[in-house]
């Protein structure tokens, strides 16, 4: 990456932090199903969801 794609990526993801900043949540990181059909009326089904969780601390630096 050149470095001029690089600073334009830079300050695009500057600008979307300072416009939406983190302020906790969840986010869906993956979601993936396993089927395996054992007999016509059984079907096994497993679901993992990867989630990250970010709560936000007490401590504002930016706090008046």
């Amino acid at each position: 990456m050149s470095w001029f794609t690089r600073l334009c990526r830079n300050t695009g993801l500057m600008i979307h932090h300072a416009a939406k900043p983190v302020r906790g949540g969840r986010q869906v990181v993956s979601h993936k199903t396993q089927e395996k059909k054992v007999s016509d009326s059984v079907t096994l089904r497993r679901t993992t969801i990867e989630e990250i969780e970010v709560k936000p601390n007490g401590t504002d630096d930016n706090s008046v």
